[in-house]
């Protein structure tokens, strides 16, 4: 590596610096460790957690489009946003609601994307086909009504409701008629959408999204072996 090239810059290119040193891949370490700090603190409601928190999520609108722009999309940093992603909506939701339906439901939507992307090496989205209900919530990068439902229920809801209680001095678990309606709605896509995952494959399409994982992970260990 050339001396003289700002560390800057130098992290900017794609094809200079090891995978695991992409910039969308750093942030996402400040996610993981905003996370980890918002789960130690005693009082999960507390200014400090609800601010890690905030942060985690927050920086997922960043990483995406940074890997995207930057020509930095890996299967690593796919998996590490994600893996972040369902553990700090199913956290989000454990800390603020009463319904043991919801968190439980929260518990196993997490299990199975986890186990999914253990097994395909991708997440949902990146699947060669899907059916109805995964294109629908998948529709537009997830920008349509049942993902907002989804994102209500899993981000949206258990931040207000910790932000009331920081500013407000409520209880994280309180709540009002249309909250409860939305997370109710939001629920029932939550659940949807962990069964249409769930749904067997064709071996067709199995092999292939088990290929493209591999191929993916090839090429990110391609890409370290030309920087080293």
């Amino acid at each position: 590596m050339n001396a003289r090239t700002p560390l800057g810059l130098l992290l900017l290119d794609a094809k200079r610096v090891p995978f695991w040193l992409y910039v969308p891949n750093l942030i996402g370490y400040v996610r993981v460790a905003a996370l980890i700090i918002a789960m130690l603190q005693s009082d999960p409601g507390s200014a400090l957690a609800v601010r890690m928190l905030f942060l985690s999520l927050a920086l997922d609108f960043i990483d995406g489009p940074l890997a995207r722009k930057l020509n930095m999309c890996t299967q690593f940093g796919d998996l590490l946003d994600h893996v972040c992603d369902h553990v700090t909506m199913c956290y989000c939701v454990y800390i603020t609601t009463n319904s043991n339906v919801n968190n439980v439901l929260n518990f196993v939507h997490m299990v199975v994307t986890l186990g999914y992307m253990a097994y395909y090496g991708h997440y949902f989205k990146h699947s060669a086909d899907g059916n109805m209900v995964t294109r629908a919530i998948e529709a537009n990068n997830y920008f349509n009504m049942p993902a907002l439902l989804w994102n209500a229920n899993t981000c949206i809801i258990p931040l207000v409701k910790l932000s009331y209680s920081v500013e407000h001095g409520l209880s994280r678990f309180a709540t009002t008629e249309l909250l409860d309606i939305l997370d109710v709605l939001g629920c029932a896509v939550t659940i949807g959408y962990t069964v249409a995952v769930l749904l067997p494959e064709s071996p067709a399409k199995a092999s292939k999204d088990k290929l493209a994982g591999a191929s993916s992970l090839l090429a990110g260990a391609s890409d370290k072996i030309r920087v080293e």
